[in-house]
């Protein structure tokens, strides 16, 4: 049986090649590649294990529908999936910070986790590694942050940004926002599940 660095060690490794399968396929600025590398090059081995007391959310019900619509995506993402599996039951998910004017129905229609970062499983500190989860129907905020940041798609949902607006990436793709670009997403019939990164300034 793996232990708990073997899994995390996995999961980042899969998390590796499902983003570069995506860059190297299509990746017109280069921007997305060059974020891609320059994360993964910070995570080769680079992190402290930390003791996280896990913790559900009621968007959780959701993630195994997620889990199972990601197994069926192209074989990057499958294997992201299953490595993501082992890690899961020993994550706190979090609410995103509520905003004035926030869509109740999005309280209880998300959940967030960190697998590397100040709350995560692992730490560092320049990178942080995360899982969005959204129930079906619901649209997450517009928001913005300093960091660039990479979402490697696992699930089917639109996406926002506020250069080139709403848009469909599909499973397996990688979604990369600039520093301060406001951006969103929502998810459709189905749960949106997504893993991201945020590479500090």
């Amino acid at each position: 049986m793996a232990t708990h660095d073997q899994q995390l060690t996995e999961f980042i490794r899969a998390l590796e090649a499902a983003a570069k399968a995506a860059t190297d396929v299509l990746d017109e600025s280069g921007k997305r590649k060059a974020t891609v590398r320059a994360v993964f090059a910070e995570l080769d081995g680079a992190w402290a294990k930390e003791s996280v007391e896990p913790a559900e959310l009621d968007a959780c019900r959701h993630l195994s529908a997620a889990l199972l619509n990601a197994e069926h995506g192209p074989e990057p993402v499958a294997n992201l999936t299953r490595a993501f599996e082992a890690l899961a039951p020993a994550l706190r998910w979090r609410l995103r910070p509520p905003d004035a004017g926030e869509d109740p129905g999005f309280r209880g229609g998300h959940a967030n986790a960190d697998i590397i970062g100040p709350a995560g499983l692992g730490r560092h500190e320049d990178i942080v590694v995360g899982v969005s989860l959204m129930a079906p129907g619901v649209t997450y905020p517009d928001h913005d942050h300093p960091p660039e940041e990479i979402y490697v798609v696992m699930s089917e949902g639109d996406w926002f940004n506020e250069s080139d607006g709403w848009y469909t990436p599909g499973i397996g793709q990688v979604v990369y926002h600039q520093s301060s670009i406001v951006h969103a997403m929502r998810s459709g019939t189905e749960p949106l599940l997504s893993v991201w990164c945020l590479k500090r300034p």
